[in-house]
């Protein structure tokens, strides 16, 4: 029976100790939005072979520089618009990166484009509440949506449109109570006065029921209104009667006060609902298949960019690129192949170049607002037709008077500066696109079956999914409700799902050099301190010199000194030698341990003294006897110290926070702090980090756990 309680007493020590390195594992496999969840869970939806992902339809191109380099963005030009044909769809869930994705949008309706004849007949009837664009069918109604339900701030967004409507509403109710006030003296006649009062006291009591009416859809499942929802609001301001049907001396005063308040509202929605209806008219054609799209292989996407390329305009720079099949981070290559041709052929220095990076995107995106086709004009001509056209177009700009300004400025340093800026557009336009033909193509996604105008299929970073179409707007796949696509995964592709973290983190800092500094380190302290403290332990054990014993004390006194008591002083000492961010601060002050030394000199004081007699005989020295009996004898305690030392320096943190600048001297411990910052903590990758970082430890004691079990258990046994 005893046994059995010793026995499951441990099994019980066992798994509590087990528990947190289990579960640091588990959530190192989680995805995001798994991290948080309540109850936790001991496994996650990457370990499955199917998966259902929430999806939001956007209007309009998103956007993401996602992992540009500062040669890139410094030649970014934000102006241009490269998604014009392009259905957005945003992943309102985890990412992913792998698998078959299908799209379900059999049954949508679209049409490929409205007339635009028969959209000008319409829209004249149409009583605009503000100003829309009437350029094309498809540009009115991508800003009617953007503004209503679909922009950054949506006219529709639930509590903000309810609130400001309840306002709108109490408005009103203060106007009636205001006017109120003023009946009797203003009008004269009694009967009027009676039933101007009575009429008062319908509205308010019809506008009280109208607000409280309405402010029961303050809760609901979506962020901004449904159509449904909206056409009930419209109904329900429609149903008050507010207008007055006769006129006296305050009539003017209560419509401004509360019938315009009122009818203007109701002019914003009958007018989305107009345009939503006829938009709906329009679309008389329906999907008849699903989109089934599946990851490429890295070959494929290789394949992909070279056709991609072939077909942009012919440049030695890029040749000599593709040449190389070096195709890994292609634009940030080209771009500082790009720096170089300047810097060489020009002589200028890169301060000087970065500047006028920032000049020439300034300029391009001025000339793109108005729409001059500069680079037609600098192909056919040079950069003073250009400088001609922009005087005439852009004269009462004050942007390009200084940008102007600042152009003629360079003249005094540069002395083809014009050859030297019309270069420099191409070559940064050229380099705009070899980024949107590199991003297409590493992002893109195999068809396996879609509508005929489904053109191409691209994933970004897992969170925005492009659908490139051929012949259709985009807008009229954009109002059919699109919430959630479903993956499914080969087994090889949910085992890198489950490791995914690991690769993230590997990616998210430079972890090889931690690595490196992390055993480098370690090692160093380790073997310099095992030397050191097996002379030391030596000499306290058998050497005989006045004092050793009140030294000896004084050593053990210090390992009641809290370390963070010496990391001032320390840093001080460092400084003044001129330390801060080398391998020097990192070991020299680490190599002396005082229980390492009290450690093996209480193993030494276990070793017989005729062993040392018979090697005195034979003329062994005191040198001679430590490295080549006692040391031999003494490998448990040894390995444990070692070991002891090894952990301790591989975990060690604060110190190499603070005597580290860069990545380049940091060890893995202080590397996992870049998964925490301000904003959170990405917990999944900090726990896949620290396994990976922890794991050598846990192997080095698996295979001297038995030396460290000896060293601990024979220390102090004669």
């Amino acid at each position: 029976m005893k046994k059995l309680i010793i026995y499951l007493l441990l099994s019980i020590g066992f798994v509590v100790m087990i528990m947190p390195f289990a579960w640091m594992i588990v959530t190192s496999f989680k995805l995001p939005s798994e991290v948080q969840q309540w109850p936790p869970k001991w496994f996650s939806k990457n370990f499955f072979s199917t998966r259902q992902v929430k999806v939001e339809t956007k209007i309009g191109a998103l956007r993401t520089l996602k992992g540009i380099s500062l040669s890139e963005a410094l030649s970014f030009t934000s102006s241009k618009d490269d998604n014009q044909n392009v259905l957005n769809i945003s992943v309102e869930d985890d990412p992913f990166y792998r698998g078959k994705m299908i799209i379900d949008i059999t049954g949508y309706d679209y049409i490929e484009r409205a007339s635009l004849d028969n959209f000008s007949k319409w829209i004249k009837y149409l009583k605009f509440p503000q100003q829309f664009s009437t350029e094309s069918p498809e540009k009115f109604f991508e800003e009617v949506f953007l503004f209503y339900n679909s922009g950054s701030s949506p006219y529709f967004k639930r509590l903000n449109y309810i609130s400001n409507l309840e306002t709108k509403i109490n408005n009103a109710i203060s106007g009636i109570e205001l006017v109120d006030k003023f009946v009797e003296r203003r009008i004269s006649d009694k009967s009027e006065q009676t039933r101007f009062k009575d009429f008062l006291n319908k509205a308010k009591e019809s506008l009280i029921t109208l607000r409280e009416d309405i402010l029961k859809y303050k809760a609901g499942k979506s962020l901004v209104l449904t159509n449904d929802e909206i056409n009930r609001l419209y109904k329900l301001l429609v149903s008050i009667n507010l207008v007055y049907d006769s006129k006296n001396e305050l009539t003017n005063i209560y419509n401004a006060k509360v019938v315009n308040v009122i009818s203007q509202e109701k002019d914003y929605i009958k007018f989305y609902l107009e345009v939503y209806k006829y938009f709906k008219q329009l679309q008389i054609k329906r999907v008849d298949k699903p989109i089934i799209a599946k990851v490429m292989t890295k070959n494929e996407r290789i394949a992909l960019l070279k056709e991609n390329l072939k077909k942009l305009p012919e440049s030695e720079i890029l040749n000599s690129l593709i040449t190389s099949e070096d195709f890994d981070n292609l634009p940030e290559k080209f771009s500082k192949k790009i720096d170089n041709y300047f810097l060489n052929e020009y002589k200028v220095e890169t301060s000087f170049l970065n500047n006028l990076k920032s000049l020439v995107v300034t300029y391009k995106n001025l000339l793109i607002e108005e729409g001059i086709d500069y680079e037609q004009i600098l192909k056919n001509g040079s950069f003073d037709n250009l400088l001609d056209i922009s005087d005439k177009i852009l004269s009462d700009s004050s942007s390009y008077r200084i940008l102007k300004a600042k152009i003629g400025s360079i003249s005094d340093e540069l002395e083809n500066y014009k050859n030297f800026l019309k270069n420099l557009i191409l070559l940064t336009d050229q380099l705009d696109l070899v980024r949107k033909v590199y991003n297409n193509s590493m992002n893109s996604w195999r068809i396996i079956d879609a509508p005929e105008f489904v053109k191409a299929v691209r994933v970004r970073n897992g969170e925005v999914i492009e659908i490139e179409l051929n012949g259709i707007a985009p807008i009229y796949l954009s109002d059919d409700n699109l919430s959630t696509i479903n993956l499914s995964f080969t087994f090889g592709e949910i085992i890198k799902n489950i490791f995914q973290n690991y690769v993230d983190a590997w990616k998210a800092a430079p972890f090889g050099q931690y690595y490196i500094n992390t055993v480098f380190v370690a090692t160093a302290t380790t073997v310099l301190e095992v030397i050191l403290a097996s002379m030391a332990a030596y000499a306290f054990s058998w050497m005989n010199f006045p004092g050793k014993n009140v030294l000896f004390g004084l050593f053990l006194a210090t390992m009641m000194v809290p370390g963070e008591v010496l990391l001032v002083p320390n840093f001080i000492t460092i400084s003044k030698f001129g330390w801060i961010d080398t391998y020097y601060s990192l070991i020299i002050p680490w190599i002396v341990s005082v229980f390492a030394i009290f450690l093996m000199r209480q193993h030494f004081l276990s070793i017989p003294k005729e062993l040392f007699d018979a090697s005195k005989i034979d003329g062994c020295s005191h040198w001679r006897f430590l490295w080549q009996i006692v040391v031999p004898l003494s490998k448990p305690v040894i390995i444990t110290g070692a070991l002891l030392k090894f952990v301790g320096s591989w975990n060690s943190f604060l110190w190499v926070l603070i005597v580290t600048n860069s990545d380049k001297y940091r060890t893995l411990p202080v590397g996992l702090q870049n998964f925490s910052s301000d904003v959170g903590t990405l917990y999944n990758q900090l726990m896949a980090a620290a396994t990976f970082s922890v794991l050598p430890v846990i192997i080095l004691f698996l295979f001297t756990q038995k030396y460290f079990i000896k060293g601990i258990a024979r220390t102090g046994l004669k």
